[in-house]
């Protein structure tokens, strides 16, 4: 079994680094909101029709911008705003949509990027604590000959679990490209000479104050899949080294959700494992984890020391966020 040092160390590199990948998050996310208000306030200005004929000029340009930005992973979202500055009669409303549209599909790039690396990432992880403490204490953390190939094995298989689906991020985009959209064309249409569309782009992005927006909704996807990765890197290392038992662990506070409360101290077979029933994530947000578990000793890790300095809420959301040593900054 894990330290509580090793436990410590663990969750920290895979919930800090998911707090870093959130504030590079935020900053991608500030800059796409300062490009699209640039090119939003410079189509109004120019006083083009919503619904008027683009330049050939226009076209082109915006449909070479398209293509330079898609891949695989926001192929989605291009190939939609493609198929309206080239099929049919293309409006200007359509060529300002791209324009807004690609700081946010650089924006989405960035994240299917992190999801990758954390996905990669996390198992190296799990099996690099395991093999670390089976060589301090051998004969409490024991490792079977052949655990590489026996993890590889495991995580292969944990895939049949429910995975967040990364489509999320492009969906999540989407609607923050439609939403803006809707702004922008209402300006346009719009009589008052100072209509605030500005503020409104921001609350759809950046979330203003409030801390949400998409760029909230980004930073849930992460910390989710980090979460995810953990526990089935976890259930995976626990069943390559014959584990048979897990504990849930989930910190008690006031903001701490119901359903991982009551969880809490719970001891479930490894071969019953069901993500979002016994196995965290048990929610979008979710930081919970599993330790090993013995009838003699369920194992250090699971008394781990946690102050109230060790974790902060979520902004807008009861959901509780934490993370170990002050990793996370709890102005964000």
């Amino acid at each position: 079994m894990l330290s509580k040092k090793q436990m410590r160390r663990l969750i920290n590199s895979i919930y800090g680094a998911g707090n870093q990948y959130g504030k590079q998050l935020e900053r991608l996310y500030r800059r796409a909101n300062r490009q699209i208000q640039g090119e939003i306030s410079a189509f109004l200005s120019s006083q083009l029709n919503w619904a008027g004929q683009p330049s050939k000029d226009d076209l082109e340009d915006v449909r070479a911008e398209l293509e330079e930005a898609s891949s695989e992973s926001v192929g989605p979202i291009v190939a939609g705003l493609l198929a309206a500055v080239t099929l049919g009669h293309p409006k200007n409303g359509d060529v300002e949509t791209a324009r807004i549209a690609l700081p946010m599909v650089r924006v989405a790039k960035v994240q299917h990027e992190q999801l990758a690396r954390i996905q990669q990432a996390v198992p190296q992880e799990v099996a690099r604590a395991t093999v670390e403490q089976n060589r301090v204490t051998p004969e409490l953390h024991r490792v079977p000959y052949n655990y590489d190939v026996m993890l590889q094995h495991q995580v292969s298989d944990s895939v049949r679990q429910r995975v967040p689906d990364p489509a999320n991020i492009n969906r999540n985009v989407q609607q923050t490209i439609n939403r803006v959209r809707d702004v922008v064309k209402q300006a346009s249409q719009s009589t008052d000479a100072n209509p605030d569309w500005a503020k409104q782009v921001e609350r759809i992005i950046t979330g203003g104050k409030t801390h949400g927006g998409a760029s909230g909704r980004a930073k849930m996807i992460v910390r989710t899949q980090a979460c995810h990765e953990l526990n089935k890197g976890t259930i995976a290392d626990f069943k390559a080294r014959g584990v048979k038992q897990y504990r849930f662990m989930s910190l008690e506070s006031v903001n701490s959700c119901k359903d991982c409360t009551e969880l809490d101290g719970n001891i479930y077979d490894v071969d019953d494992a069901e993500e979002g029933v016994n196995l965290p994530p048990l929610h979008p947000n979710c930081q919970c984890w599993i330790v090993e578990y013995n009838d003699d000793d369920y194992g250090s890790g699971s008394d781990l020391e946690i102050t109230e300095d060790s974790w902060f809420p979520i902004p807008g959301n009861q959901l509780l966020f934490w993370t170990f040593f002050g990793a996370v900054d709890k102005e964000h």
